[in-house]
């Protein structure tokens, strides 16, 4: 719809689809929403951001998503009474029962997109100036992973400030998991526009590729180390703003996760 193209970040949400490599923590769609609207507001500030407008895109994200939960009941794929997820697999992902209800998902939030940002409701707003600040969850896992294997780029990690706190700070799928998913889907993910759907649709059926091997070895680390998906969860915090995650972001423990994911992920790439 904006003429944006960014092969990269497809291939890096590949492991994001039904709730984090298809365990039903936030759902795929509300997931690709957030990076949409970071999508869309990189390209109004052409690339040029500052505090200001992360919060503020932070902010956006998080009445995207109530707007979801208030439309769908949840926005945890979990939580969707026709699911059931008892273990990884993407095998559920081409379910005709699951896609229905997906595909409902995706139209009714992309007509809500579509409303919203050809208005003024979307444009940036003049804010107050921030003065408490943090590292970004995705941003700095993916910034570390870049630097130390090559994989990754500026743009995605920019981009990637849409997951903090649990996507747009609502205690979802924790940001620096998804950070970490995206950097293999860099490395190990099939280009889905140069590749036969009969291939692809073979694939996710049988989890059967490099990416889907090395991602599950990461959630299942992730897992038997933190035991919970969601930001919330693993924090036991619900944030109210960016002030309220900021001071909790530059805790030890927050920083311990990273530091696991970067050097787990990282292993994982350079096996």
């Amino acid at each position: 719809m904006l003429g944006i193209k960014n092969d990269d970040l497809i291939m890096s949400l590949t492991g994001l689809a039904g709730g984090i490599l298809n365990n039903g923590s936030t759902c795929g769609v509300v997931i690709g929403g957030a990076i949409s609207s970071a999508m869309i507001r990189d390209k109004e500030l052409s690339g040029q951001w500052t505090l200001e407008d992360e919060v503020q895109l932070l902010d956006e994200i998080k009445e995207n998503i109530s707007w979801f939960e208030n439309k769908f009941g949840t926005s945890l794929c979990r939580e969707r009474e026709e699911l059931n997820y008892q273990r990884i697999t993407v095998l559920g992902l081409l379910n005709p029962q699951k896609a229905k209800g997906c595909v409902a998902r995706s139209g009714a939030s992309m007509d809500y997109f579509v409303e919203k940002y050809n208005s003024n409701e979307s444009k940036p707003k003049t804010r107050k100036s921030i003065s408490k600040s943090c590292e970004h969850c995705a941003q700095k896992i993916l910034k570390e992973i870049r630097e130390e294997t090559g994989i990754g780029n500026e743009k995605l990690e920019q981009i990637s400030v849409a997951l903090d706190g649990g996507i747009g700070l609502a205690g979802g799928g924790c940001g620096a998991l998804s950070g970490a998913l995206m950097a293999l889907g860099l490395k190990y993910a099939l280009d889905t526009r140069n590749t036969e759907p009969a291939k692809l649709k073979n694939i996710y059926r049988a989890m059967d590729s490099e990416f889907f091997r090395m991602a599950i070895i990461l959630v299942k680390a992730f897992i038997k180390k933190f035991d919970a998906f969601e930001c919330s969860r693993i924090t036991g915090k619900n944030f109210k703003n960016w002030d309220d995650f900021s001071k909790f972001r530059n805790t030890s423990s927050c920083d311990a996760l990273n530091q696991f994911l970067v050097e787990k992920t990282i292993k994982i790439i350079n096996s």
